[in-house]
């Protein structure tokens, strides 16, 4: 009777290790359909030659951009940036905000970007992951996630002349609202093809912003240009000082490339 349970543990010890070996790190990177073809999962730092800080400039979005180095923190396996009451720096500038971007999608490329993230929220404050394109001149945006103040929900959209100049944000529908908590982890991505970009949180599809026939032009150029990916944190005047720092986890961040049709299907002949 001893002999047959000795027998029953070592073999449910067995099958308990081969099954854990079979099973992948990590699922998520196992896209169907795509390919991985880069990753970062800010273990120890971000690579200076990919990774750049945004700088400073006009924009709302880069207004109070700064390289200082505890606005990049490193912590548990994640890039931390964090937006601050301004205590270093000139007193003309109240606060200081940190924001990383990289190369994304290369013209008329098709292909995945995700990235994993959460943030704790603070009054007046704005989080953003973005595609923008790499002269950042014209009035074009692939909006992954926005996220405003306290608010339990985060914004997917896209900004164009055609939205912005034209007015045209109902035909096709420009922005979406994702009922999710952004305080959590969530994985937020999307697919860019010739035709349209199909926006994913968590891995569900979300929305799809398709290329329309149209005589008004600048309705879908995200094909024409290079673009960048650009995470970070805005503030603006009326932030409530006593609620900083605002922060960002960056967990990780994908790249994918999809898997031409024929690629792994065996050849009879």
């Amino acid at each position: 009777m001893k002999r047959n349970i000795l027998q029953f543990t070592i073999l449910l010890l067995l099958a308990s290790f081969f099954s854990c070996s079979d099973k992948k790190d990590d699922p998520e990177k196992y896209r169907k359909g795509w390919i991985l073809v880069w990753e970062d999962n800010f273990t120890d730092s971000s690579d200076p030659s990919v990774w750049k800080k945004i700088p400073r400039g006009k924009h709302p979005m880069n207004k109070y951009m700064s390289e200082n180095s505890f606005l990049y923190i490193h912590q548990d396996g994640n890039l931390v940036l964090r937006g601050m009451q301004n205590l270093s720096e000139s007193s003309a500038i109240p606060f200081l905000t940190g924001g990383i971007t990289r190369e994304g999608f290369k013209e008329n490329e098709t292909g995945r970007i995700e990235i994993r993230a959460s943030i704790n929220p603070a009054s007046g404050a704005w989080t953003f992951i973005r595609l923008l394109p790499e002269n950042r001149k014209e009035n074009i945006a692939i909006n992954i996630m926005e996220q405003y103040n306290y608010d339990d929900f985060i914004y997917q959209s896209v900004t164009t002349e055609y939205t912005t100049i034209k007015k045209m944000t109902d035909n096709p529908p420009s922005t979406m609202i994702v009922g999710v908590n952004p305080a959590r982890y969530h994985i937020y991505g999307v697919e860019k093809y010739p035709d349209s970009l199909v926006f994913y949180v968590d891995g569900v599809r979300t929305r799809k912003y398709p290329r329309i026939l149209t005589q008004i032009t600048g309705q879908f150029p995200f094909n024409d240009q290079d673009l960048n990916l650009h995470i970070g944190i805005c503030i603006n005047k009326e932030t409530d000082s006593d609620a900083l720092p605002v922060d960002m986890f960056i967990d990780w961040v994908r790249y994918y490339k999809q898997i031409p049709p024929t690629e792994g299907v065996m050849n009879d002949q």
